[in-house]
């Protein structure tokens, strides 16, 4: 019998800890791959001239970090809510994750990238 083990492709694990709940970023699960690179593009859009003045740009910003932030986290913790991140987080602090987030989901795609060209 021959055992292939995909376990050996996934990253190396990678947590944060805020507000004292532990959060693995090393991973994306299949079923949030799409909601959060959906989130990623909107924040993609935002007017980067207009972010550091404009207080409604600045608003659409905060408001998807807090909801890719919530999305991801409550995959697994399901207490991590947007409400939870409002109530228990600065903005520092969300930009960190939601950053890790990102680099978590680029570093996906390189992956299934460079298994297609093998």
């Amino acid at each position: 019998m021959e055992i292939i083990d995909l376990d050996i492709l996934r990253p190396e694990k990678r947590v944060l800890r805020i507000a004292t709940k532990e959060i693995d970023v090393s991973f994306i699960p299949t079923g949030l791959t799409f909601d959060i690179d959906n989130i990623v593009i909107e924040m993609s859009k935002l007017d980067q001239k207009k972010l550091p003045g404009d207080p409604e740009e600045v608003k659409k910003a905060f408001n998807l970090t807090v909801e890719l932030c919530a999305l991801f986290c409550s995959w697994k913790n399901p207490e991590l809510t947007q409400e939870w991140f409002m109530e228990n987080t600065d903005a520092k602090q969300l930009n960190i994750l939601a950053q890790e987030i990102r680099k978590t989901l680029n570093q996906s795609y390189a992956g299934i990238e460079a298994y297609g060209k093998n």
